[in-house]
């Protein structure tokens, strides 16, 4: 939370966790699978903390202010 993120890496980190849990399904070798998904994991769970992470894709946007137009009569 201390630092700021570069620009999108929670987004690089999503794609690459979730292409390893697919190469984790896709493997013959079930210790590779392990690894796949496990590595996968970690790389979801890093995407989804810190302040860039799901807390920003959460949250609602902003509301823009309202100008109040005024016509004189």
């Amino acid at each position: 939370d201390a630092r700021e993120s570069a620009p999108f890496e929670h987004a690089c980190t999503l794609i690459t966790g979730l292409g390893l849990i697919a190469c984790a399904l896709l493997t013959p070798s079930r210790g590779r699978a392990v690894i796949h998904a496990m590595a996968g994991g970690a790389l979801l769970v890093r995407a989804a903390s810190g302040r860039d992470g799901l807390r920003k894709w959460a949250r609602e946007p902003q509301a823009q202010p309202r100008s109040r137009i005024v016509v004189a009569p």
